[in-house]
């Protein structure tokens, strides 16, 4: 198996944030890994949204077809 690169464990212990379990949602109080990879998930798609609209040369406007 390959390791994993030291940026992506710093990346990640530096940007997602688990809430705090009495912030979880209802149905996931009782499966904290199911609870870290949905907010890690989150946060990899926020971060890759954040990237795109930046390399965009033109803001993307959804009602503009």
């Amino acid at each position: 198996m390959n390791d994993i690169p030291q940026i992506v464990e710093d990346l990640y212990f530096s940007e997602v944030i688990i809430p705090e379990q009495k912030d979880w949602p209802d149905y996931l109080r009782g499966d904290p890994a199911v609870i870290r990879g949905l907010y890690s998930f989150y946060y990899g798609l926020s971060m890759g949204a954040q990237i795109s609209a930046a390399l965009r040369e033109e803001p993307f406007i959804p009602s503009a077809g």
